[in-house]
């Protein structure tokens, strides 16, 4: 199994549970916060789509998926490829307005394909090939980069599946 395929494997693994935590949500289960503080499922859905995306359109010098689909006017955002939501107030959560369920699973599934084109086209010589950081200026190994898309993915998606759980009770999994 190639490095592409294992980081495939865990995104797949990943979405069993978060893609049916969103299915069949209405807009205003999706808004709603398991604690005051909290994010809702719909800008967590949200947010770990648009960071994959801006990660794998940055490691990969192609245009997000956000601009060149242009989901951005399916959220009523601005095309800015580089907003995400990291370190988002309490009142921008409140302010963001969640699309329908099927159009944040849609998103993420597009998103999706260009990080499988992308993990598919990984050797093992790419991972010292020197790309832009996550934050700063120096630029980093590549090997350094990809755990951070699958951390990020992973996290996000269990908390999506920990807040609808939390906010809808049991049984919404076919264990």
């Amino acid at each position: 199994m190639s490095l592409g395929e294992v980081l495939k494997d865990a995104l797949d693994r990943n979405e069993r549970y978060m893609i049916p935590a969103v299915e069949g949500l209405s807009r205003d289960q999706l808004m709603l916060r398991p604690a005051p503080e909290s994010n809702p499922i719909g800008w967590l859905m949200w947010h770990l789509s648009r960071v994959q995306d801006y990660a794998v359109s940055t490691l990969s010098s192609e245009e997000t998926e956000w601009v060149k689909g242009e989901w951005y006017k399916h959220f009523n955002m601005a095309p800015d490829p580089g907003y995400r939501g990291n370190g988002d107030s309490n009142e921008q959560v409140d302010a963001f307005s969640a699309p329908s369920a099927q159009i944040l699973i849609d998103y993420y599934k597009a998103v999706r394909q260009n990080t499988d084109k992308f993990l598919n086209s990984l050797n093992e010589s790419e991972l010292d090939r020197m790309v832009p950081p996550v934050r700063g200026t120096d630029l980093v190994p590549l090997r350094e980069r990809l755990p951070g898309i699958m951390v990020e993915s992973i996290h996000h998606g269990g908390q999506v599946s920990y807040a609808r759980g939390a906010l809808l009770g049991r049984g919404w999994l076919d264990a």
